[in-house]
């Protein structure tokens, strides 16, 4: 099975401006996400898709880039746009974060192993216990069904809390069929991916199934100058 990771990576972050040429260490953040999908040794390409010449002159530097327009609305857009560019055929497309510069190899196994039919989309989820952590809105929180399904994808704590709640925090990869890609970029923004800012609650709401993995291996992503000084600490 032929499977492409493509990482969307843009300068105008709202939060963290310019944030994949930030510096964790010695390493850009792209290049860490880069090199650390590469080094997983699971995926048949990588890709880095970046409408801006500043990320493509850098990428280019260690490794292969799309450029983009910047046309795309979304990270999903811009995964698309790149996946036609390059011209050639995967049986399914990993889209990559590029502001989790920690991604393991355990998540990108995790993820490939529920790659196949009749699943059209699939992503990871940790299972976690509450803390005032888990309970930010940066982090979205999932519950699934007995299919490991997703049913509803929220930035506020769900279920309801208990002493005995379970909860799952979302991984933020996807993996689509290309056929599948192409559909879902085309449909409309729902009532709900409008309230939370959570567009894979479109996807939910026309009617797409999004298959769940149950992940032991965690990330974070880096979204504002907090979590930086944090990915700073983790490399030194």
């Amino acid at each position: 099975m032929k499977i492409i990771g493509i990482i969307p990576a843009r300068m105008e972050s709202s939060r963290l401006p310019g944030k994949p040429l930030i510096n964790i260490g010695e390493k850009s953040m792209i290049r860490r996400v880069y090199e650390s999908v590469v080094n997983s040794n699971q995926l048949s390409s990588v890709y880095v898709a970046t409408p801006n010449k500043e990320i493509f002159d850098h990428v280019r530097e260690f490794g292969d880039v799309v450029m983009t327009s910047n046309k795309a609305l979304n990270g999903t857009e811009r995964v698309y746009e790149a996946y036609k560019k390059l011209n050639r055929d995967y049986d399914f497309i990993i889209n990559i974060q590029g502001d989790e510069p920690f991604i393991k190899k355990e998540q990108i196994v995790d993820i490939i192993s529920i790659c196949k039919s009749p699943n059209q989309i699939c992503t990871l989820i940790k299972e976690e216990k509450y803390s005032e952590s888990l309970a930010r809105k940066s982090i979205m929180k999932v519950v699934k069904n007995n299919f490991d399904e997703a049913m509803y994808f929220s930035r506020s704590l769900i279920p309801y809390q208990d002493i005995k709640t379970k909860y799952y925090k979302h991984i933020c990869m996807y993996a689509y069929k290309p056929e599948i890609l192409k559909e879902i970029i085309s449909l409309q923004p729902s009532e709900n991916e409008l309230q939370e800012s959570l567009e894979q609650l479109r996807w939910l709401e026309n009617g797409y199934k999004i298959k769940i993995k149950v992940t032991k291996s965690d990330s974070f992503s880096i979204d504002i100058k907090e979590d930086l000084i944090l990915a700073e600490k983790f490399v030194n």
